[in-house]
C-alpha cells in the first residue's frame, strides 16, 4: 500500500513538469535591417564590458573609452566595412574577448551589423 501510496504521489508531482509541448529559449535575434548607432548601441557594449577590468581604458589597445573608441577602432584598422567577418575586432570578439566571456551572440550581431552598414560615427 505504501508503495502505490507513494507511486501515486510522485505522478501527481510529476505530471505538471512533463508536457507534449517543450518551450526553449530563444535566442534574441538582430535585425540587419534596422540601422545600427555606434554611440546608442555599440558604444555602451565597450563601457559595460571592456572597460572594467582596465583593460581598454586607454592602457591596452584599442581605447574603447568613451568618446575615443570610434577613433581608436577605426584609426587602429579593427574594422573593415567590406569584409566584416574578417575584421579584427569581429576576430577578436567571436574568439576570446572580452576574457571570461564572449559578448551574448546578439551584442556580437549588432557590431557586426555596424560594420556591415558602413561603420558610421552616429
Amino acid at each position: 500500500m505504501r508503495i502505490i501510496s507513494f507511486l501515486v504521489i510522485a505522478l501527481i508531482i510529476a505530471i505538471p513538469f512533463s508536457s507534449c509541448e517543450k518551450e526553449y529559449f530563444k535566442p534574441v535575434q538582430v535585425d540587419p535591417n534596422v540601422p545600427v548607432s555606434y554611440k546608442t548601441d555599440v558604444e555602451p557594449l565597450w563601457a559595460a564590458k571592456c572597460m572594467g577590468s582596465g583593460c581598454h581604458g586607454g592602457s591596452v589597445p584599442p581605447n574603447l573609452s568613451v568618446g575615443k573608441s570610434y577613433a581608436s577602432l577605426i584609426e587602429g584598422l579593427y574594422v573593415d566595412t567590406l569584409n566584416p567577418a574578417a575584421s579584427l575586432l569581429m576576430i577578436k570578439l567571436n574568439k576570446d574577448m572580452p576574457p571570461g566571456g564572449l559578448l551574448p551572440q546578439p551584442d556580437r550581431d549588432k557590431v557586426q551589423n555596424w560594420i556591415k552598414q558602413g561603420a558610421k560615427d552616429n
